[in-house]
């Protein structure tokens, strides 16, 4: 049976980069926390800052869970813990991206809808809604397919059995993933709206790079597993 073992030169990259990314995050949580109470984090988004970069360090985590021998608990984590922790990382863009926009060009127009969404903390509000819906597709997706290990044969090598946890992953991926993206449209949307805005809030313009470079990313993924069903496919499970 083949599977990701941590002494294969693929296994030891995405531990490295997922090293370099958790302790990145990790030192940018650390300078916030610190400097919490100045005017540059506040503008940054304040809390929301630390319910951005916080899941995160979580899915940093994961990666100890896609290798070795899968097991009914590593792919539930698999398919569960990493997902929602982008969903909400995700969703704290988008809406941080709405907040820009809607500070310049919405809270003069509607200027009480603006104080609602204030006063009753709006944007964590749809961010919660926003993890609640992932959670259901999560759900959803875990009892429609096979949380068990499964092993099938390496159409590269007929005599290799590859066990991962889902070999049919790529059927449900658009449905585990249309939230992502939809948020992800969202908030490109809004960051290319405000791109005219002053200096001192450039965030949209680092926003829509960063999204531009998750739907490189994603397309590039997808490209990759629709042509390639070997063992490396487990870190897609």
């Amino acid at each position: 049976l083949a599977f990701l073992k941590w002494q294969e030169v693929p296994t030891i990259l995405v531990t490295i980069l997922a090293a370099l990314g958790f302790l990145s995050i990790l030192a940018i949580l650390v300078i916030f926390g610190r400097h919490f109470q100045t005017p540059i984090v506040r503008s940054a988004g304040g809390p929301m800052c630390f319910l951005m970069l916080a899941p995160l360090l979580v899915a940093y985590m994961m990666v100890p869970v896609y290798v070795g021998p899968p097991t009914v608990a590593t792919c539930l984590c698999r398919q569960t813990l990493f997902t929602v922790c982008f969903t909400v990382c995700i969703s704290c863009i988008a809406v941080r991206s709405f907040q820009i926009v809607c500070i310049f060009k919405m809270a003069s127009r509607f200027p009480r809808a603006y104080a609602y969404w204030v006063r009753y903390h709006g944007s964590y509000v749809f961010v919660a809604l926003m993890a609640a819906l992932k959670v259901v597709i999560v759900a959803v997706s875990l009892l429609v397919t096979n949380t068990s290990p499964t092993a099938h044969v390496d159409p590269e090598d007929p005599k290799i059995m590859i066990l991962s946890c889902n070999p049919n992953y790529h059927k449900g991926l658009l449905f585990n993933t249309s939230l992502d993206l939809l948020l992800s449209m969202m908030a490109f949307s809004f960051a290319y709206m405000g791109k005219g805005l002053p200096t001192n809030y450039n965030e949209a313009k680092f926003i829509t790079f960063c999204m531009t470079f998750y739907f490189i990313s994603s397309v590039s993924l997808c490209t990759f597993m629709s042509v390639y069903e070997g063992v490396l496919v487990s870190i897609l499970d």
